[in-house]
């Protein structure tokens, strides 16, 4: 019996709790994310040959050189897929996930008069975490994980002088071929040095961590070159592309106003000890307010201001909460993982997730039934998913790897088109476009149904297809595909090309 108590007591049981609500929530998410299947898409290319394309095979629109800086990500996706089915894609974003939340955890306990670990608080920064993470498994988890790993080696290194720091650069050159949110990182590290800079602490670790580190970036596929990527791609600017608007734009401003109000309240707290001249750490300040800034301009840095705060701020929040309702909630959250424990299997976990409308599952199969070959002209989130399934015989115009292969020419005439702007059919002119398959949120649809050169042969849940009137081939009559949504569900993640290869 004293061994159960102490075993309840101990972090194993905390981490393992932790562990178990990372992988609910992973279980219970509902959605893949647009840009899954060109993650796959790689992944079974890197399988196929040995090694990564340089050059874009899925498009039929003019492409620069392929600078994929999610290629591992590709990698590590496939195989869990191929090794544990659709469930091996809720485990790797279950695991990173608990890693992230590991080193929140650690970073805690390096505070001064650090107070002990909350289950209450990490498992309200795990909901709010997975509450701005909704998609299953995106390359930015990585991203996350490595970034709360970086903010605890910082840590240790100003308050011990560890030099744990020098680990960094061997964690750059993995995370670097993961994602390339290496430069979260790098700026954190750039944050310290200046922090120790103006608090005339030794500084010169930092800056040779910076150095070596951005050295290793090199170490990629697409060596020196890759750095000058990696510099545009994080500058540039995405005005259509909706996870980098600010929390305040109207598409996002119910959902992400909760995690706003945890950061003015950090704010808050901050201008307090200032203001009553207690003791505060310059360090811990710039961090917040710089990336307090950028998640709030860019919705999806808001995962890195939340990391900040509860692992810096923890000590300054934990102690306007009454101990004794800590206590008893601690409890009750305790018995309801347990509980939930039990839940998991019923979560069908091994079971593709199927989301109505998201993805053109009908109209795709419409096609691929009925032989309807050519170029296809999607909106910006299909263009991954219609590869996935019909690649070789049919090439796309653009999909989500934006920055990685395309130029701004292509996608501005993409979002004309889309949106009906001036010009808007050019892109039907300058490029050979056989197929549309307009989504039907957009109001190129509509606009589609009432040109006299398109034909709508098929009305699908989530977009149309569309075919030009005078062609001479695919005339009909059209074999319509299944209503059966489970059948869709269960060839999910078939596919009916090989890609990179033209089929004779």
């Amino acid at each position: 019996m004293g061994y159960y108590k102490t075993f309840m007591k101990s972090s194993a049981f905390l981490y393992f709790l932790i562990g178990i609500l990372c992988l609910l929530l992973a279980c219970l998410a509902k959605d893949y994310d647009f840009d899954l299947f060109a993650r796959l898409i790689v992944g079974d290319h890197f399988y196929q040959t040995g090694w990564i394309s340089y050059e874009d095979f899925l498009s039929y629109t003019p492409t620069h050189i392929w600078h994929d800086h999610e290629w591992g990500s590709s990698i590590v996706f496939y195989t869990f897929l191929k090794l544990f089915g659709p469930f091996g894609l809720i485990l790797i974003h279950s695991i990173a996930m608990f890693f992230t939340v590991f080193f929140v955890t650690k970073t805690q306990q390096l505070q001064k008069h650090a107070y002990p670990v909350s289950l209450l608080f990490i498992t309200i920064f795990t909901l709010f975490f997975a509450h701005l993470n909704p998609s299953i498994v995106r390359c930015h988890m990585f991203s996350f994980m490595f970034f709360s790993m970086t903010l605890y080696m910082l840590e240790k290194t100003r308050l011990t002088n560890s030099n744990i720091l020098w680990l960094f650069p061997f964690i750059t050159i993995i995370w670097n071929n993961l994602h390339g949110g290496v430069v979260s990182g790098i700026g954190m590290i750039f944050i310290y040095m200046i922090g120790a800079i103006l608090t005339k602490k030794t500084w010169r670790k930092y800056f040779y961590v910076l150095i070596l580190s951005g050295g290793l970036l090199t170490i990629n596929p697409y060596g020196i070159d890759y750095i000058t990527f990696l510099l545009s791609a994080n500058t540039m600017a995405r005005t259509y592309i909706t996870e980098w608007w600010p929390v305040f734009a109207q598409r996002h401003i119910l959902y992400y106003f909760p995690t706003f109000c945890i950061i003015a309240f950090a704010i808050l707290l901050t201008c307090t000890k200032l203001y009553k001249k207690e003791n505060f750490n310059l360090t811990k300040i710039m961090a917040l307010l710089v990336t307090a800034y950028l998640g709030t301009i860019h919705v999806k840095l808001l995962s890195i201001t939340l990391i900040v705060i509860a692992s810096l701020y923890y000590n300054d929040i934990i102690r306007l909460v009454n101990k004794s309702v800590i206590k008893n909630m601690q409890k009750a959250i305790t018995i309801g993982i347990l509980i939930s424990m039990f839940y998991i299997p019923f979560t069908d976990f091994n079971t593709p997730r199927f989301k109505n409308k998201k993805f053109p599952y009908k109209e795709v199969e419409f096609l691929r039934i009925n032989n309807i070959d050519g170029n296809i002209l999607t909106s910006f989130g299909f263009g991954s998913y219609v590869s996935y399934k019909l690649d070789p015989k049919n090439k796309i115009f653009m999909d989500g790897r934006y920055e990685e292969v395309y130029s701004d020419r292509e996608f501005n005439a993409l979002m004309d088109y889309e949106l009906i702007n001036d010009n808007w059919d050019d892109i039907l002119y300058n490029y050979p476009t056989q197929i549309l398959l307009p989504e039907k949120i957009n109001p190129i649809y509509s606009h589609l149904q009432k040109q006299p050169d398109w034909e709508e042969v098929y009305t699908g849940d989530a977009a149309g297809v569309f075919l030009r009137k005078n062609r001479n081939t695919n005339k009909g009559p059209f074999v319509l595909p299944s209503d059966d949504t489970k059948h869709y569900q269960s060839i999910l993640f078939e596919k009916f090309g090989k890609f990179g290869v033209i089929d004779s």
